[in-house]
This record gives C-alpha cells, sequence and structure tokens, in this order.
C-alpha cells in the first residue's frame, strides 16, 4: 500500500488534472467559437486526423481511441456531421458498422489564421513552463496515458 505522502500527490494530481481540464476547456471552447466547434468536436476530429490518417474509421474504432463510448461518439459526430466536417457512412463490407468519414471543410482548422489562434491557445496554456519542462511533461503524460490506456476495462487493456 502506498504511503500517505504518495497517496496524497496522487489524489492531488487526480484532481488537479480534471481542474487544469475544466480550464482547457473553457478556453478552447472560446477559441474554437468562430469555427462552430466545441472542444469535444474538435478532439474527435484530432483523434481522427492523428490516428486515422488514410481511412475512416468505424465509430468502435473512433470511440476506442477517444475515450470514450460509441454512443458518445456517436452524438459528437452527429454534431460534426450538421456542420459539414464529417460524414457518418454504412460500411460498405458490413452495413451494421458505420464509418466517418471527414470532409474537406475541416481544413478551415489548417488555414493559416486558425493556426495562430491555435499558437497563441497553446501558448497561454504552458506559460508557466519552460520549454524543457513541457517536453519533460509531455514525457511524462504519454507515459501515464500509455498505462491509463494498459489498465482501461472498456478498451480490453489494448
Amino acid at each position: 500500500m502506498p504511503d500517505d505522502d504518495f497517496l496524497t500527490a496522487q489524489a492531488e494530481l487526480f484532481g488537479s488534472v480534471f481542474v487544469v481540464t475544466q480550464h482547457l476547456t473553457r478556453r478552447t471552447d472560446a477559441a474554437l467559437a468562430v469555427f462552430g466547434l466545441t472542444t469535444r468536436q474538435w478532439l474527435l476530429l484530432a483523434v481522427l486526423g492523428k490516428w486515422f490518417p488514410d481511412r475512416s474509421p468505424s465509430l468502435s474504432e473512433a470511440a476506442q481511441r477517444y475515450g470514450s463510448s460509441r454512443q458518445n461518439v456517436k452524438q459528437i459526430a452527429l454534431g460534426l456531421e450538421a456542420r459539414g466536417f464529417v460524414r457518418l457512412v454504412p460500411d460498405p463490407a458490413d452495413g451494421r458498422t458505420t464509418r466517418i468519414e471527414m470532409t474537406e471543410r475541416v481544413r478551415v482548422l489548417d488555414e493559416p489564421a486558425a493556426q495562430v489562434r491555435a499558437a497563441a491557445l497553446l501558448r497561454d496554456a504552458f506559460a508557466g513552463l519552460s520549454p524543457a519542462q513541457t517536453f519533460t511533461l509531455r514525457d511524462i503524460v504519454r507515459r501515464w496515458l500509455a498505462g491509463v490506456y494498459e489498465h482501461d476495462d472498456t478498451t480490453g487493456g489494448r
């Protein structure tokens, strides 16, 4: 069993991550309003672009990478579809499976003005950290995510 100091540190970090998430979500929602997107919608687009750059994943595949249920990802994707960022299409080989296709509209996020806004948001989000601390934090969070993902009962540890 962990000692009290270690358990206290874990509890503080655990709670702090949720507080940071609240602040970042609020700021990101404000920055994305110009595109008619929410943070959750943007995150799904980012997941699709990172993990499925050359194919359209099923809702289940996207949900596994997004870290949420298939139903939740479907609701987010429906919002994105209404805004023209994705299309939900039946899989040609299995009509029971729905795939998420990104549309050309996603490219608006790659335009110079959008990139300037994104850079400003990131600069503000990490203003309290030096470049070296930012790289260290990135490495720690990568390891933490791998551990969380490995022990996630909803993904079967995959």
